[in-house]
């Protein structure tokens, strides 16, 4: 099996899938298959930490948060596979490239919620009025489950979730995950029960990938994305799954302390990084 996830997405498809139906006879199972899905993927970031631990001099760190301006990620890409399989990965290719031909390649602000959240919070067009509730209730009709959502009455109750959660980070800031855990309190759009799991409780952060030449680039997490962007908010934590292999060039060379890299040391994903440490 691959370190580097190529197989991964496929056995966690079945998995997932063979667990929705067990989980429909038998609930209880919930919280077991949780941690027992929580040790695979951690058991294979780990694998692919020692991997990059050999190969890098600046090897990634799968379970970091760095500070970014959310107004920074423009463009985002999309995978389809389970975050764990992209944490701590590097490589080639031109995935990274704004090719608006591609269907995984999109402008952030063309996404419907986003642009729903532009109409509700800054315009005060109801829920219901939005392309983006329209194309939800749809797929829920159809019998998509949707944020835990099986009904349009439960997703009317998760829009109220969103305006309170968007009410808290304007008040409050942005808390991560751990913050909220450490502070026994709640994520108004997500499910307690999973925050004790490191790589679930990861799931509900913002991620983004690194391209060639240092762009963030948005993997996940479009919602708090969305609000943060809307309220304003300069420095916000996110996870990084992806990198590039030119990008993880330039993290190599900052390390080793050449004088070139120097030039990317206020880059969120350098700038805790220490000039010159493998030299």
């Amino acid at each position: 099996m691959s370190v580097n996830g190529s197989s991964v997405p496929a056995l966690d498809r079945v998995v997932r899938e063979s667990g929705r139906r067990l989980l429909d006879r038998l609930p209880t199972l919930e919280t077991p298959m949780l941690v027992a899905r929580d040790r695979f993927a951690r058991a294979q970031i780990r694998a692919r930490t020692i991997a990059n631990g050999l190969r890098y001099d600046a090897p990634p760190e799968p379970y970091r948060l760095i500070q970014i301006d959310p107004a920074a990620v423009e463009r985002g890409v999309e995978f389809h596979v389970p975050k764990y399989t992209q944490a701590g990965v590097v490589t080639g290719g031109d995935w990274d490239r704004d090719d608006w031909d591609r269907d995984d390649c999109f402008r952030f602000a063309d996404l419907d919620v986003y642009q729903a959240y532009v109409a509700h919070f800054e315009e005060g067009v109801p829920w219901e009025e939005t392309p983006f509730y329209d194309r939800v209730v749809n797929e829920i009709e159809r019998g998509v489950v949707k944020w835990g959502c099986r009904s349009e009455a439960e997703f009317r109750e998760r829009c109220e979730s969103i305006e309170r959660l968007y009410e808290r980070l304007r008040t409050d800031g942005y808390r991560t995950q751990a913050q909220l855990l450490a502070e026994s309190d709640d994520d108004p759009i997500e499910f307690g029960r999973r925050s004790q799991l490191l790589t679930e409780r990861l799931k509900d952060e913002i991620a983004v990938h690194v391209g060639r030449d240092g762009e963030l680039i948005f993997s996940d997490g479009r919602n708090r994305l969305s609000m943060v962007k809307l309220i304003g908010l300069t420095d916000v934590p996110v996870r990084v799954l992806r990198r590039h292999s030119g990008w993880q060039t330039v993290r190599d060379a900052y390390v080793r302390g050449e004088e070139w890299a120097a030039d990317y040391a206020d880059h969120p994903d350098i700038e805790y990084l220490e000039f010159g440490a493998q030299a």
